[in-house]
């Protein structure tokens, strides 16, 4: 995706995450999207280091990022996972693979706050003090994130999904 088109997709969620309705599945899969638009962009930061940074992109992505990110797991935490909970409750581990992705949120925020400081530093036009820690902190936030993203839809999406569609079937009685 170009980067004028990632970012007004960034634009888009972060007005839709400030107050998400509509099926918590289908905003969770908006949510992924973006989230996985955010990486490829850090990705493409993390590469142009040191010598053909975008700093329109890198003050862009550092303002947006925190609330963004905040906003989708406010999301995730008020109305995905409760919804998951009354679903799946007695779905084996359910309970522990919530923990974890609370927990791995707040790891993602405080990232998020240290990634946005960076980035602000790439948009004013500076030179990062240590090209290859820049790069390497990208990386680590990027890579982290893409890996909750794939065990949240292996693990919750696709018990989730299946509980609708036992719902939809009356296979479930409650």
């Amino acid at each position: 995706m170009q980067q004028p088109a990632a970012l007004e997709l960034i634009d888009e969620s972060a007005r839709f995450f400030s107050a998400p309705d509509g099926d918590p599945l289908e905003a969770l899969e908006k949510a992924h999207v973006t989230q996985l638009t955010i990486c490829d962009m850090l990705e493409q930061i993390a590469d142009s280091i040191p010598g053909q940074i975008n700093r329109l992109t890198c003050g862009r992505l550092a303002e947006m990022l925190l609330p963004l990110i905040r906003n989708i797991h406010s999301f995730e935490e008020e109305t995905l996972y409760p919804q998951a909970m009354d679903r799946l409750g007695t779905a084996p581990e359910i309970e522990t693979t919530i923990t974890r992705l609370k927990f791995e949120h707040c790891e993602d925020e405080c990232f998020a706050e240290e990634l946005a400081d960076a980035l602000h530093e790439l948009a004013s036009g500076n030179a990062p003090k240590n090209p290859e820690a820049t790069g390497y902190m990208l990386r680590g936030f990027f890579e982290a994130m893409r890996r909750h993203i794939a065990f949240e839809h292996d693990h919750l999406v696709r018990l989730m999904r299946h509980a609708v569609t036992e719902e939809q079937h009356g296979l479930v009685t409650g």
